[in-house]
């Protein structure tokens, strides 16, 4: 078992700035194109916000990967690294010097992995990445907009709705 929590505020995009489509939604084969006429009131809506905001100096993109396998210390290390791959599927650019991207992992070591498999955690690698992108779509679809220090941003979903 294999799961994902995470806090998304990157200096990359989420989304494809030619379509609207969330770059994490790729990896999931559930891609929604959005109406020509909603992206483009999209991209006006955020053309004007940068326009009207300093970006942010820093930002980050945090994730905790959890597994109920039984993982040395070594093997949670390479989890965690393995899961920044969840990060670069869901933003682009990522890992940039303004990002503070990390991700931890969390092992209850209640489930071991199976001795007849040496590359059994191979599987908990995969989904740790596919967690950590699933994470960050759900992430991105729930955040409001915000009003700070920093300048006014509407969220994703107030952008393109709930489609």
């Amino acid at each position: 078992t294999v799961a994902a929590l995470v806090v998304a505020n990157a200096a990359g995009s989420v989304a494809d700035p030619e379509t609207g489509v969330l770059y994490g939604e790729l990896f999931q084969g559930r891609v929604e194109y959005p109406e020509g006429r909603v992206h483009e009131a999209a991209r006006r809506r955020l053309a004007e916000t940068a326009a009207l905001s300093a970006p942010p100096p820093l930002n980050t993109t945090l994730a905790v990967v959890v597994t109920d396998a039984d993982l040395s210390k070594a093997q949670a290390q390479k989890l965690a690294g393995t899961a920044h791959d969840g990060i670069a599927r869901a933003v682009r650019p990522v890992h940039l010097l303004n990002d503070g991207d990390t991700v931890f992992t969390l092992a209850t070591g209640v489930r071991p992995l199976d001795p007849e498999r040496p590359l059994a955690l191979n599987d908990v690698l995969a989904a740790g990445a596919d967690m950590v992108t699933r994470a960050i779509v759900r992430a991105v679809r729930a955040a409001e907009s915000v009003d700070g220090p920093g300048g006014a941003w509407p969220s994703y979903e107030e952008l393109y709705g709930g489609r």
